[in-house]
């Protein structure tokens, strides 16, 4: 089963976030975007396990998120991977106890490499994904310019959207589907 590792968003806030990527879709650029639903911080993508692996997943989750308090964090800025004028992932910054999110994902690494899953080689950056931008097939017609949605992420660089408190780390299994992915909790630890 494919899994990954995050820190799941209020239902309010993925409301908030599910208006920025309405206004987003508007720009015509040929993005996967995610369901507002579905929206998360990954703290870990695990790619395809074995269903056995999930007691010890779930016993490395609560060691790295033992202790730890929830974090108060903010919804802040739109922008894109490697940048807005050539946007390939497109993402809701974060403000607040993102130095602890950050020491979060760190312990998660650590345990999570003692179970054989290969580190990260990019620094952990805190967002929200909202979508990707599609690649052509090779030989088919590329999907609209970039341009507008290039613009319209330079306009929200700047928005500002709601405080919450996240409190639960997930086990999250991802279920490819026509429709898009489909998530469903496989642990879950909660922060004090």
């Amino acid at each position: 089963m494919r899994c990954f590792v995050a820190l799941e968003l209020p239902p309010e806030v993925q409301e908030a976030a599910g208006g920025v990527l309405r206004d987003l879709q508007g720009s015509g650029a040929d993005v996967k975007w995610v369901r507002p639903g579905n929206l998360h911080v990954t703290l870990k993508f695990l790619g395809e396990i074995k269903e056995g692996m999930v007691p010890a997943l779930g016993q490395a989750l609560g060691r790295a998120c033992a202790g730890r308090p929830a974090l108060e964090l903010t919804l802040a800025g739109v922008g894109a991977f490697p940048d807005p004028r050539r946007p390939q992932v497109v993402w809701l910054g974060l403000t607040g106890d993102t130095a602890a999110l950050a020491e979060l994902a760190g312990a998660l690494e650590q345990e999570l490499a003692g179970l054989g899953f290969a580190p990260e080689a990019r620094p952990f950056k805190a967002h929200v994904t909202l979508g990707r931008l599609r690649r052509g097939k090779r030989g088919s017609r590329p999907g609209p310019p970039s341009g507008p949605l290039t613009r319209d992420l330079l306009g929200l660089a700047g928005w500002q959207g709601p405080a919450f408190r996240a409190g639960r780390v997930v086990l999250m299994k991802s279920t490819l589907t026509p429709q898009g992915s489909v998530y469903d909790p496989v642990q879950v630890v909660t922060l004090v």
